[in-house]
């Protein structure tokens, strides 16, 4: 296994290069939740303006807002676009360039107070297509789907938009949840994702897809005459195993095939000269969740899909990750984002079967491409641990320059970097990871030392920012005089299909054994003080922070997030069942043993190790009977434990009030058990809005 080019294995700066030209301020919990998300970049056909989105807490802190904003390619002062307190995203230029189209969540104009919904959530059509002009004033409404937009699409002569919209609640549904005669059963409730066209001047739409074809992505031609899309047999998410690809007209008709074959083809875009289908696929090689995937192209006429990144060992970050595919104006090649060690990247593939070559280099996190008409220039999004998410712009030939600043307060702050370190697994096997060090470090200082496990099992500890964590608060963390140790054991993304399969069956085998290996690393190198251990982790790494309790006392405290302890009743209730029989090769009925063997839950007789329980109450991933059934346990155990719950919140916490008190209570935990410091108060109070079960803590 090969890893990009680094400093020796471990090595240390006299003092903590994390703060070094940075500012003095040190961070509070408010400061972080403040910070400002980028995202989105879309260039305009001409090139000289980025339209991006930009997420920021809204007037009470009680949520987060989005506005689309405006920038000159070539930098200057950015201007806010539009203003609203409900969420206004996914900005698209009209091919002209005169106007944009976003999705936003702001009140129908001919709407009435007292027809919304008492629940907004249950407000099926509130996100819809607007327009605004690209030199401003106000915004109108151009979609009233029953059943909301989720996505769209400009045509290219800008005459019509096509957009995704979930089928809505009939008549007969909504009479029953009225009346409380509203039993219900899966199958009856799936949220189809149906395909719409749109005509732009008169606002008239056509429903293109029904029946038992669930639409996930779509294309237009560049004649505008037919939409190339994605399509799965039903809503569930293991059935994105099972999309194809199908072609519709504008017009009307049943969608033809294109492309049926087993495993994942999804997400496709129209070459510009009409030649090409661009998608990301499996290949037909596979239908396991653990495999690579690839930019692959097939013409419209059909025959067989060409693979354009099967030498490139990794897979590629489609529009579920990290801004999907993105074709040159040329049609010569497309640029697509991939994982390389603990950097993101964007790299180009080349429909004459050029090798995959790399438009960005180091150490950074890049994606989001998008390019302006001409193909000059490509906008793009890019940050590093020590810098917050900004757009950059980088001409043909030229070097990416930043042209938003949208966290400016972060220079008279604390810094943080993240240094990379490498050591040896159990087998022999190069593991690579990432260490924060605490305020003013000096080599050789024995520290309190954080492992923290990331999710997946296949996501990566990468270069993003450190301070920008909002669940993880590593600066009050570093600041406190602990250090983090962040590691990508095997089954990690970012090192290849053979490495992220490696832990295949073994979930809390040599991947335990990797992370073990990581910590004595430290303690050997003199940084980790062996006696001020901790390790917490979310999802994926909360099932690896409850395992770690059965099999080590080592750590003084855990804190196990949306963790998964029972993998006998997940397979059953998550909304991924499949996802364990590919990494498990095998169901609970199938293979009992295997599952009773790694479930945390039923191992808690060995558990000596206090540990907080943290999990969202509307987590459908993870469902929340999984913390239940690991607070129970170490409960009845007289472990010392507690459960934090988080109404409202899914498999990860949204709300930054919530978010806070998942931050609180970390360092409170960890200040108890590690440090013996005074806990300091917390200001978030543990109520409705946080609750921790009453009577539990020990």
């Amino acid at each position: 296994m090969k890893f990009p080019p680094m400093c020796a294995a471990f090595v240390l700066a006299t003092t903590l290069a994390a703060n070094a030209g940075a500012g003095t301020k040190p961070w509070t919990s408010d400061d972080i939740l403040a910070l400002k998300t980028v995202s989105d970049p879309q260039l305009s056909p001409d090139g000289t303006r980025v339209a991006y989105v930009v997420s920021e807490l809204n007037r009470d802190a009680s949520d987060y807002q989005t506005d689309v904003w405006l920038v000159p390619s070539a930098g200057g002062e950015p201007l806010r676009l539009t203003n609203s307190t409900a969420a206004d995203e996914f900005a698209r230029w009209s091919p002209d360039g005169k106007r944009i189209a976003f999705l936003s969540e702001r009140p129908r104009p001919d709407a009435k107070k007292d027809d919304a919904p008492k629940d907004a959530s249950a407000d099926e059509a509130k996100r819809q297509i607007w327009l605004i002009r690209a030199d401003g004033g106000e915004a109108w409404q151009l979609s009233d789907a029953k059943g909301g937009v989720s996505a769209f699409e400009w045509s290219r002569d800008g005459a019509s938009i096509a957009y995704l919209s979930k089928e809505p609640k009939s008549e007969e549904r909504k009479k029953k949840e009225k009346d409380k005669d509203d039993a219900w059963t899966p199958s009856e409730m799936y949220p189809w994702n149906r395909l719409w066209v749109m005509d732009v001047a008169s606002r008239k739409a056509t429903q293109l897809t029904s029946g038992d074809l669930h639409v996930t992505g779509f294309s237009f031609s560049p004649d505008g005459k037919r939409l190339a899309i994605s399509a799965q047999p039903t809503p569930l998410i293991p059935d994105n195993f099972n999309s194809d690809l199908y072609l519709v007209n504008v017009t009307g008709g049943a969608p033809a095939p294109l492309v049926k074959r087993p495993g994942t083809d999804t997400q496709p875009l129209w070459s510009p000269d009409g030649k090409w289908i661009a998608f990301v696929s499996q290949d037909g090689k596979s239908t396991e969740w653990f495999t690579n995937n690839y930019v692959c192209i097939v013409s419209p006429s059909g025959g067989t899909p060409k693979n354009l990144t099967a030498q490139h060992d990794e897979r590629v970050e489609g529009l579920g990750g990290a801004g999907g595919l993105e074709w040159s104006p040329d049609a010569s090649h497309i640029v697509f984002a991939s994982v390389r060690g603990t950097a993101l990247h964007l790299y180009s593939a080349w429909t004459d079967g050029r090798p995959v070559e790399a438009v960005t280099q180091g150490p950074e996190m890049n994606n989001s491409p998008s390019f302006d008409a001409k193909g000059s220039a490509l906008a793009f999004l890019r940050q590093d641990d020590e810098h917050p998410t900004d757009v950059y712009v980088m001409s043909s030939g030229g070097k990416p320059e930043r042209v938003t600043d949208a966290n400016p307060q972060t220079r008279e702050m604390l810094s943080f970097k993240k240094e990379p370190v490498t050591w040896k697994g159990p087998d022999g096997m190069t593991i690579e990871g990432l260490v924060i060090y605490p305020v003013g470090y000096k080599s050789g200082q024995k520290v309190p030392l954080i492992l923290n496990v990331h999710g997946g099992p296949a996501g990566t500890h990468s270069n993003t920012c450190t301070v920008a964590s909002r669940l993880y608060p590593w600066p009050l963390f570093a600041q406190k005089g602990y250090a983090i140790l962040m590691p990508n054991p095997r089954g990690s993304g970012g090192y290849g299909a053979a490495f992220r399969a490696s832990n295949r069956r073994d979930w809390g085998g040599k991947d335990y054994q990797d992370l073990m290996a990581g910590v004595d690393a430290l303690i050997e190198r003199g940084v980790a003080d062996k006696d001020r251990l901790a390790v917490c982790g979310w999802s994926y790494g909360g099932f690896m922070t409850s395992t770690i309790v059965t099999k080590t006392d080592r750590f003084r405290c855990a804190v196990v997030g949306a963790g998964v302890t029972d993998l006998i009743s997940m397979a059953g209730t998550c909304d991924i069942p499949d996802f364990n029989r590919s990494y498990f090769d095998s169901w609970p009925w199938e293979d009992a043993q295997f599952y009773v063997d790694h479930s945390a839950v039923l191992h808690a007789d060995k558990v000596k190790t206090p540990t907080l329980v943290v999990h969202g109450e509307k987590d459908e991933r993870v469902p929340t009977s999984q913390g239940w059934e690991f607070y129970t346990a170490l409960k009845k155990r007289g472990v010392p434990t507690d459960l934090l719950l988080l109404p409202r919140q899914p498999h990860g916490p949204r709300e930054p009030r919530l978010l806070k008190s998942v931050q609180e209570w970390h360092l409170a935990w960890l200040d108890r058990y590690v440090t013996g410091a005074p806990q300091a108060q917390r200001t978030t109070k543990t109520t409705a809005a946080t609750k921790s079960v009453a009577g539990t803590g020990q």
